[in-house]
């Protein structure tokens, strides 16, 4: 039988819409049960008392309906408690879901789950586990009982909240050949592809350490297909060729400008309409969602109030959850991101000053409304302001660069993100700089002072990382038996001074007693073990971040109170290895900025690299902290994956100088280091006072490429340079430092200078030189 016209138009408009939104829209849908699947299972427990429903079997353990409940009770791990439930249809592709209440628990590792595809009756399977304390990075497993009857588990991740007792949550898994997608009260918190050894086999419930409640349990067939693994949510967008280290990000001003080129993010400026819907772009947010979903990130731009609920609504129904918030109004950006911790949050600027008050204002601000990010106008942006936010833990997004001139001064000020409207003017710039190109000033920290130059957590080594041009000076932070805050990096005093014994079982006048100098050098005899109250005056409003350490938990109280006593709030970040340490001090003082201290294995393949870069910035962005890794747990593809989504991350501990210059290399902004001299006479900016020349065809003109180079120390010399320009760009030729004019338009020469640090050459450049030819 032939298709109706009607039959036609429907297929054009899907075919229209599928087009349109690509593999978004199909990730949007695909949780979505059509009417045609069919119910295998819908048990509500309520006409139950004692036995199990007709056919349901306890393969382990302790199990029983009670109060319209199913009850599982496994006193600890090695008695857990597992029920069977067999499917009439075993096709594997189906839609599990429950409601699961934890009870009691042995200890926050303990957990239950929801088993499927369970073969034998028994094992193997597959189960979507969850801890009592799912805000751990394996809170949330996707779990194989392997036909060893051992445990795999491929993928381990967390979610945003602690599951509480006596509160119920909805727990869903959709299985679809070897793809599974696993949900908690319909957030996607594990996708995955990793489920082909078994596909089919019934259903089941297990408690390992805990007592679980299961009510209104539903599993259908499912008969879509969930989209493909690649397009699952933890994705590099592409970005434009440039020889900068750590170029700048670009984010389209609209779906158009990201659309033309390949920019990595775009913003959406979301508005409700008369109609109550939410609009950006001249469409629904939802539309444009599915549209931008895996090819940009979409950094929303909400300045309307009360539309908070609805954003949400349209984030979860779109399964989108890497996303930005920003808006001028923090109140805003707050209230989001709470509700969707995993959001990240920028703040827009829009006075017309930018003194220091303002800056200082601006960066608390950020800290406190859960972002990270500032974005700023061109106008009001320089160096020095990029760095100063920098060295706070405030990423920049400019926003210009309406040309190339623009693009370029940009570029120079440092910032970690460019957006425009006109994303070929960025590109164009981007591709003109030579190889190795430093325009952004790695933020240097100085471990503990300078331990290869003196002793370690002392006045001395501090007050010489200051002199050698650190940006941040790192120190640790403990208690002494009598409640007093002091520097020391060991639980005990021995390795770094002439005393022995736990600084916790000292009082503050016997450490004071002690050398902390001596076993260093004779020349440092004497130095003291500093208080934390001595350590911060010494820097108070000099130009120097004070990243302080705490060696424990429990004080973080009196850490913020002697900083606030100080009026210290914008010169400290607190760190610490201890997350719920950090939680706590964010609690306190949301604006001073904390970062979590951990090391992890890098992954082996790509994609793996890709999704554990993902797992951590949503991890870092819902605790409110930075990410501090140790070096060697990251790699370049978590750098990327950092600057392109706004978060400065700083990382330890750098001693030898390979491992220094190829994470430098690679994009690292924020290395902590016992060897400050190593970049002390690296320039961090060059300075050329041409910046314009008009030749005619055939002239020429000798530029004295001489130029001033900035130190990290108070330090500025006028050295010889030469001239850049890239490729054979057909307006002008370069000989030493003279510029030929070869046809008519325009070209940008560089002023170039090459150094070397950490045994390899890198290139500083001042802004272009325009030159017109006509």
């Amino acid at each position: 039988m032939g298709m109706g016209r009607n039959g036609w138009r429907k297929l054009l408009i899907i075919c229209a819409i599928a087009l349109l939104a690509g593999t978004g829209y199909l990730s949007a849908v695909a949780g979505k049960a059509s009417a045609a699947q069919t119910i295998l299972v819908e048990e509500n427990f309520d006409q139950l008392e004692g036995e199990l429903p007709n056919g349901w079997s306890v393969i382990q353990g302790q199990a029983s309906v009670e109060d319209g409940k199913l009850k599982l009770i496994s006193p600890s791990s090695a008695s857990p408690a597992r029920v069977l439930v067999p499917l009439s249809d075993k096709n594997g592709d189906i839609v599990f879901e429950a409601d699961m209440t934890f009870v009691s628990a042995v200890e926050d590792t303990r957990w239950a789950s929801m088993m499927y595809r369970v073969q034998s009756s028994n094992y193997p399977y597959y189960q979507f586990a969850m801890r009592r304390g799912t805000t751990a990075l394996n809170g949330a497993e996707f779990a194989e009982r392997n036909s060893k009857n051992q445990w795999v588990v491929p993928e381990a991740t967390f979610f945003t909240e602690k599951l509480e007792y006596n509160k119920p949550y909805r727990i869903k898994i959709i299985a679809s050949g070897n793809r599974v997608q696993q949900f908690i009260n319909n957030k996607l918190v594990i996708n995955t592809d990793q489920a082909s050894n078994w596909l089919s086999g019934d259903i089941g419930f297990q408690a390992n350490g805990s007592t679980v409640l299961f009510d209104n349990v539903k599993v259908t067939t499912f008969e879509n297909e969930l989209p493909p693994i690649e397009n699952a949510g933890a994705f590099l967008p592409q970005e434009p060729m440039s020889n900068i280290v750590n170029a700048p990000t670009l984010i389209g001003q609209t779906l158009q400008a990201a659309d033309s080129t390949n920019t990595a993010s775009v913003l959406l400026k979301v508005e409700k309409n008369q109609n109550g819907e939410l609009t950006t772009n001249n469409m629904s947010l939802e539309q444009a969602l599915a549209m931008v979903q895996n090819r940009h990130i979409p950094i929303l731009q909400i300045e309307q109030e009360g539309i908070e609920d609805a954003i949400i609504n349209a984030l979860n129904a779109t399964t989108t959850t890497d996303v930005h918030i920003v808006s001028s109004k923090p109140q805003i950006v707050k209230e989001i991101t709470d509700l969707m911790p995993t959001a990240r949050g920028g703040i827009i600027y829009i006075k017309n000053s930018f003194n220091k008050h303002d800056l200082n204002e601006l960066i608390q601000t950020v800290h406190k409304s859960n972002a990270k990010v500032a974005l700023i106008p061109e106008k009001v942006l320089d160096t020095e302001k990029v760095h100063y936010l920098h060295t706070r833990m405030v990423a920049v997004w400019g926003i210009g660069a309406q040309n190339e001139k623009g693009a370029h001064a940009l570029i120079h000020t440092g910032v970690d993100g460019i957006i425009t409207n006109n994303p070929a003017a960025s590109i164009e710039a981007l591709g003109k700089y030579p190889e190795n190109t430093i325009v952004q000033r790695p933020i240097v920290a100085a471990h503990r002072g300078v331990p290869s130059l003196a002793p370690e957590n002392t006045m001395a080594g501090y007050r010489l990382a200051y002199d050698l041009g650190a940006d941040l000076i790192e120190t640790d932070v403990q208690l002494t038996k009598d409640g007093h805050l002091i520097i020391m990096h060991d639980l005990t005093v021995n390795r770094t001074t002439n005393g022995t014994g736990a600084v916790k079982d000292l009082t503050l006048e016997e450490i004071r007693q002690l050398d902390a100098g001596i076993k260093f050098s004779e020349e440092f005899a004497g130095e003291k073990v500093p208080t934390f109250k001595e350590f911060l005056a010494e820097f108070k409003k000099k130009d120097i971040i004070l990243l302080v350490e705490l060696k424990g938990a429990g004080f973080e109280a009196e850490v913020i109170k002697q900083i606030e006593e100080l009026g210290m709030v914008d010169q400290v970040i607190i760190q610490n290895f201890d997350l719920g340490s950090m939680v706590d001090s964010f609690k306190l003082k949301p604006e001073i900025p904390v970062g979590y201290l951990y090391s992890a294995a890098v992954p082996a393949t790509t994609s793996a690299k890709i999704k554990n870069a993902q797992k951590m910035m949503d991890y870092g962005t819902s605790n409110r902290v930075t990410l501090n890794a140790s070096y060697g747990s990251t790699y370049e593809e978590f750098i990327t994956y950092m600057r392109q989504r706004g978060m400065l991350t700083m990382h330890w501990t750098f001693r030898a100088e390979e491992p220094f210059r190829d994470k430098l290399a690679e994009g690292l902004i924020g290395p902590i280091t016992d060897y400050t001299q190593w970049l002390t006479d690296a320039p961090i900016k060059l300075e050329t006072p041409i910046k314009k020349i008009n030749l005619k065809v055939g002239k020429t003109s000798t530029v004295n490429a001489k130029a001033f180079v900035n130190f990290r120390t108070a330090k500025k010399e006028n050295i010889a340079s030469e001239l850049f320009v890239v490729g054979d760009n057909g307006v002008v030729r370069i000989e030493g430092n003279t510029i030929e004019a070869v046809s008519s338009g325009t070209a940008q020469v560089f002023v170039k200078h090459t150094f070397t640090m950490l045994g390899k050459e890198w290139n500083v450049v001042g802004e272009p030189i325009e030159v017109n030819v006509n």
